[in-house]
């Protein structure tokens, strides 16, 4: 838990997007050690569709988003969810070169878990996550802990949120 919160506070806070309002797909705002799994889970599903690949239609998703998609109904967690960590992705296929949905979705999901991933529900089929829902909340805390010893550090209001403050003083560090 301690790499993701490191990389929640070193990569994730410091980024231009972290209180965007809109999608964003970019792997470099995935845990590496994730991202290294998606990637073997990508190469496996090319072993039987060649001519297929996956991508991911989101990977981080600010609380500001994540708050939206809760109030339409899209999302059952309002804040915090694991695409804030750097740990969760939305895959979609891509089948003759455009984005589709309509790839081999169940051979996809036994890939993430025969690979240590963790799945949803089929009504989210294609959202993975690094870590299992019963260690999210442990996740939460171990980044609250982490910004509160950072926050220590350099003199802020020690709350474990990230403010203004914080993501300044994670920008001049990192």
């Amino acid at each position: 838990m301690e790499n993701i919160a490191d990389f929640f506070l070193r990569k994730i806070i410091v980024d231009g997007r972290y209180n965007s309002l809109k999608p964003i797909d970019d792997q470099a705002l995935l845990v590496p050690e994730f991202l290294a799994k998606l990637n073997v889970c990508i190469g496996i599903y090319r072993q039987t569709y060649p001519s297929q690949s996956v991508t991911f239609s989101e990977t981080y998703r600010s609380n500001a988003l994540q708050a939206k998609y809760f109030d339409q109904g899209a999302s059952k967690i309002k804040e915090n969810g694991m695409h804030h960590y750097g740990i969760a992705a939305d895959s979609i296929f891509i089948i003759n070169g455009k984005r589709s949905y309509k790839g081999d979705v169940v051979l996809l999901r036994k890939i993430y878990v025969d690979n240590g991933l963790t799945i949803l529900g089929m009504w989210d089929a294609l959202h993975v996550q690094f870590i299992m829902v019963g260690k999210q909340q442990l996740l939460r805390s171990t980044v609250v802990n982490k910004l509160k010893t950072f926050q220590k550090e350099h003199g802020l209001s020690q709350t474990g949120l990230v403010d203004s403050k914080t993501i300044e003083k994670a920008r001049e560090q990192f």
